[in-house]
């Protein structure tokens, strides 16, 4: 009987020590990272705008005799969504092309805005107190 207790005591401790390890755990997976977004361009302006663009700014109907200057020449470079608007003496104003194909110019003296479409831009300029019809074309 007493072998038998001893047996049933060492019968666990042999059980451990035969037992086998646990495995390793199961390596975790990197987790996954989406890639980051390629910045937004700045140049949001639609395709096929960048080159040469002339025409004129001719006075709008009902403007007063303060507004002599009826018809001014305008030229307009446009390279990668940023518009240079110039006019006949030389005054020059800066605009960025939005997404929809509009565009916006403004400086201490004069301001002008006009809207693409195709091989057209026309729109609205004004300068001390007098308002042009802004049209040019693509050349």
């Amino acid at each position: 009987m007493r072998l038998l207790r001893t047996s049933l005591f060492a019968l666990p401790a042999l059980m451990m020590a035969c037992a086998s390890e646990p495995p390793p755990p199961a390596p975790v997976p990197a987790p996954l990272i989406a890639p980051t977004p390629a910045p937004s361009a700045i140049n949001a302006a639609p395709p096929g705008l960048d080159g040469r663009w002339s025409g004129r700014a001719e006075l709008a109907a009902g403007q007063g005799r303060e507004c002599r200057t009826r018809s001014l020449p305008a030229a307009m470079t446009v390279n990668g969504g940023r518009a240079a608007l110039t006019f006949r003496r030389g005054d020059t104003l800066e605009g960025t092309i939005t997404t929809d194909g509009m565009v916006r110019f403004a400086d201490g003296t004069m301001a002008a805005n006009g809207t693409f479409q195709g091989r057209r831009m026309s729109g609205e300029a004004s300068r001390q107190g007098c308002s042009y019809n802004l049209s040019l074309t693509k050349r």
